[in-house]
């Protein structure tokens, strides 16, 4: 549970950063975001993106070659930390294509590049933040269920 209320308060962190800092993304930033997507996503992304519902964090799909960090779960809560050598880019465009369209609520490219996606109602969000530091990219997938 500890876990989790850090990774929340990670994903608060990133989305007030976010407003703070007003360098999230543009809408040409976006638009391309979209194009992209629409161009590349493989059949199972596309039904992903399909659903707005919220799932476990088990569920959502995990950036290829990431390693886990931690993965655990307490009362309807579940969490995992991956890591990788990609770049903040790569994952992030990754994200970007395999989540709900819509999802994105925060990316920010100052002082660290960050971004936060959330899925279904606030009673059943699953958030998916990826940071950059310190050469490595950390991608944390949180479910919590009220």
């Amino acid at each position: 549970m500890r876990f989790l209320s850090i990774s929340l308060a990670v994903a608060a962190a990133l989305t007030m950063a976010a407003c703070a800092s007003k360098s999230s993304s543009n809408s040409s930033d976006q638009s391309n975001a979209a194009a992209t997507t629409a161009a590349g996503a493989a059949a199972p992304a596309a039904s992903a993106a399909a659903s707005t519902a919220a799932a476990p964090a088990d569920q959502i799909p995990s950036y290829p070659g990431a390693v886990t960090a931690y993965a655990g779960s307490s009362q309807g809560s579940s969490g995992t930390v991956m890591t990788t050598d990609d770049s903040f880019d790569k994952v992030y465009a990754w994200y970007q294509q395999n989540l709900p369209a819509g999802s994105e609520k925060a990316h920010v490219t100052a002082p660290v590049q960050s971004a936060v996606f959330s899925i279904g109602p606030d009673n059943d969000r699953t958030s998916v933040s990826i940071t950059a530091s310190a050469g490595k990219t950390t991608i944390t997938i949180a479910h919590q269920k009220m």
